[in-house]
């Protein structure tokens, strides 16, 4: 199956009220070939793009990844 054939019915306005109810500022998907679609989101503060697999896209997600990255490394 393709990331287009994967993408078939993906509503992305609900994506984006997902990814803003996680606090994040919603971009698009990254489509990458033989691999899960991601769900792109800038950090609200810093601008950052971040990404969660669009089968895990939830605000709590959304969320932890933002937590995770203002992390020191």
């Amino acid at each position: 199956m393709t990331c287009h054939a994967l993408l078939r019915g993906i509503d992305e306005a609900i994506l984006a009220r997902i990814v803003a109810a996680g606090g994040g500022e919603y971009v698009g998907l990254q489509l990458v070939k033989n691999r899960e679609p991601l769900v792109l989101f800038n950090h609200p503060q810093t601008g950052t793009t971040l990404s969660v697999p669009l089968s895990g896209c939830t605000p709590e997600a959304v969320r932890g990844r933002i937590a995770e990255s203002r992390r020191p490394a």
